[in-house]
């Protein structure tokens, strides 16, 4: 009896494909591949055509050394190189693509057509594929260098086809992938065009104008030069000014021997050096170039070559460290107090030991009544055994003014009267704070138009982010005009609120953009409906009230909350006394 066969040999066509999905996700990375080939093929200027996203159209044109017919030919087939001869050739790679690396994985997903001639042959040579099989090979008449247009990516794998994004997000990833190859090739000029709109026309110029007509003049003042040499790496390129550190993570590149990598622990080098000059939840901007031996690195255990290893990353970390500390140094940058984030401030250890002590007293030096985690805990508790009740019966009385900021007043439930002491500002804020959610969650704040509109400078890369949530923000009374690829302005604001730290508020939503939260919209709720509660309770006259019937209408207000005992800080704004509570 003869076996059926369980293992088979895999289709040409299909082994093309299956390979085509470990180097190409969607239109971004074709646009890595050949970019990448073009900037190998000594290119000096490269144009990159875009249409819906790449999902039409991907076309790359340079006007490198260009291909013979053979070579032409030859460069979609499975497994070939320009580069590589032995085993010892992979380790020895210092560039970045070759023509044939991703050609063929790129003509067995999609429509490819080729036109290329070298600088010493009279005529160049076209070639069409489709799926993986030549359709047409002819001489043709065409200047020197490579033009390849990448069509219908996906047409013949629909459930590759399928996870494609919409051509906004496709086209967010393409801004990310050339932005990178932007900066590391700054000899070589740039256009890039998507529909038939120019989006960047970059010029040959040094790394500090490349930054800058990526990223705005602003750079011009905001980078501080990086340079240092070593036996075991080169360091070149530039650090943000620490001062100008964001909430978002944003312009962050770093490069080994001219290739873009990601590295969480260089990342926190570069932040280390800041340690002090900026917050935690802060980041600070960088373009960071490393060379390094070959042979000291392996770029071969990321399929998309995004991540090395290292033979001695701990020193490259300190030097590094050190580097950056130096610019930062040379620049004599120091850090200005921010008195909006501390309300208070340790005093140096060598200062309290020079302070005499207080003289014993018989209270409980150590009892703060809204600084008690375990007073938090008894209020909750409280609260429910209140609001198990019927409301009726919670007759507050006894209301007694003790100063602007504190009053203590009584609750009788049960024939049992409980003492409280509230926190006349912290319960304000409590009371505005959901009333604010309440309307901003059923979208029905208001919007108060600025007189002097509010400019903020973002990338292009954030400013695509930022177009495609703009409805959130809509939904929350913000009006934005887009003014350029770089810039808005806010032209309005949610009613109540202040436009003194709309920089902080739009990098935090980028940034929750970013880690892909879906829990944005709240998070962006709270914040707003925070700053209104702080800046309303500011300016409220609550505090001069020694009106009983005032205050009472205040603390009804807050007993009808859903968290009425804990301030929007996170500590109580209303606590029960209980008899001996401040004497030991």
């Amino acid at each position: 009896m003869k076996l059926k066969n369980t293992i088979n040999i895999l289709s040409k066509e299909v082994i093309n494909q299956i390979a085509a999905g470990e180097v190409i996700q969607r239109p971004a990375s074709i646009i890595k591949e050949l970019v990448e080939n073009a900037i190998d093929a000594q290119a000096e200027n490269i144009t990159i055509l875009i249409k819906n996203g790449g999902k039409s159209l991907v076309q790359i044109i340079d006007d490198g050394v260009g291909m013979n017919a053979k070579d032409a030919k030859i460069c979609f087939e499975k497994h070939t190189t320009s580069k590589i001869k032995t085993t010892s050739d992979i380790m020895e790679i210092s560039t970045m693509g070759f023509r044939g690396e991703a050609l063929a994985s790129i003509a067995s997903i999609s429509e490819v057509e080729l036109k290329t001639k070298t600088n010493q042959d009279e005529i160049g040579t076209m070639i069409i594929i489709d799926n993986s099989k030549i359709r047409k090979n002819q001489k043709i008449a065409t200047s020197k260098g490579t033009s390849i247009s990448v069509k219908n990516l996906f047409f013949n794998i629909p459930a590759r086809k399928n996870f494609l994004k919409s051509d906004k997000v496709e086209m967010k990833h393409i801004l990310e992938t050339f932005i990178k190859l932007a900066i590391s090739n700054h000899d070589i000029k740039f256009k890039l065009m998507n529909n038939n709109q120019i989006i960047y026309n970059l010029s040959k110029s040094n790394l500090k104008k490349r930054i800058i007509q990526l990223f705005g003049k602003k750079y011009n003042e905001k980078i501080l030069p990086l340079k240092e040499h070593t036996s075991i790496v080169s360091i070149s390129g530039f650090i943000g000014n620490p001062l100008d550190a964001k909430k978002t993570r944003g312009e962050q590149f770093l490069y080994v021997n001219n290739r873009f990598i990601k590295s969480q622990y260089l990342n926190h080098a570069v932040k280390n050096a800041m340690h002090n000059i900026i917050r935690p939840d802060q980041h600070p901007s960088y373009f960071i170039f490393l060379t390094v031996p070959t042979e000291s690195i392996d770029i071969n255990i990321h399929p998309n070559k995004t991540e090395i290893k290292f033979q001695d990353e701990q020193s490259i970390y300190q030097i590094l460290k050190s580097t950056c500390k130096k610019a930062i140094g040379i620049a004599n940058i120091i850090p200005s107090l921010d008195f909006t984030i501390e309300e208070a401030f340790e005093v140096p250890a060598h200062i309290q030991k020079s302070i005499p002590k207080e003289p014993k007293l018989t209270i409980n030096k150590q009892f703060n009544p809204f600084e008690r985690s375990s007073q938090i805990n008894e209020n909750n508790q409280l609260f429910k055994k209140l609001f198990q009740e019927d409301e009726s019966k919670h007759i507050i009385e006894n209301i007694m003014h003790i100063d602007e900021n504190y009053a203590l007043f009584t609750i009788l439930i049960k024939n049992e009267r409980i003492l409280h002491l509230i926190e006349k500002r912290k319960a304000l804020q409590r009371i505005i704070y959901e009333q604010i959610e309440e309307k901003l969650n059923k979208q029905t704040v208001l919007t108060q138009m600025l007189i002097n509109p509010y400019n903020i400078e973002v990338n292009t890369l954030d400013m695509e982010l930022l177009k495609e949530n703009i409805g959130i923000l809509n939904n929350l009374g913000y009006k934005i005009n887009f003014i350029s690829k770089t810039s808005l302005e806010i032209i309005g604001i949610p009613t109540k609120t202040e436009n003194y730290n709309l920089k902080d508020l739009f990098e935090d939503f980028l940034e929750e953009l970013k880690n892909k939260n879906t829990n944005i919209n709240n998070k962006l709720i709270s914040k707003i409906a925070t700053q209104i509660a702080y800046q309303n309770s500011k300016t409220s006259d609550i505090f001069n009230i020694h009106n009983k019937e005032s205050l009472k209408n205040i603390i009804n207000s807050l007993l009808n909350c859903k968290t009425p005992f804990i301030g929007i800080n996170g500590k109580p704004c209303v606590i029960n006394i209980e008899p001996n509570t401040f004497f030991d």
